[in-house]
């Protein structure tokens, strides 16, 4: 999983720190949010790739709150990365 847009239902809680670190773990290179709360969900996905700063890992984020599901998903089909162009939605 490359690419994934995130739609998120409810709002960002610390309970779903452990869910976004295991997408940084899997290697995810871009995380488009979108629905509610989606900037908390972005913001804390850039939180923990920093970390304490010893070991960042590099993932680019965006957060799309005026957007639809299928704008987001057509932007992140634009967007480069090093994997494959598939695009991973996970609804949270």
């Amino acid at each position: 999983m490359k690419k994934i847009v995130l739609l998120s239902n409810k709002k960002y809680s610390a309970e779903s720190e452990d869910f976004l670190l295991s997408l940084i773990n899997q290697g995810c290179e871009l995380i488009c949010f979108v629905g509610l709360d989606c900037e908390s969900w972005e913001e804390a996905m850039d939180e923990l790739a920093i970390g304490d700063g010893s070991n960042p890992k590099y993932i680019t984020t965006t957060s799309h709150p005026a957007e639809s599901l299928d704008e987001v998903i057509n932007m992140a089909k634009h967007m480069k990365t090093g994997g494959s162009n598939n695009i991973n939605v996970i609804e949270v």
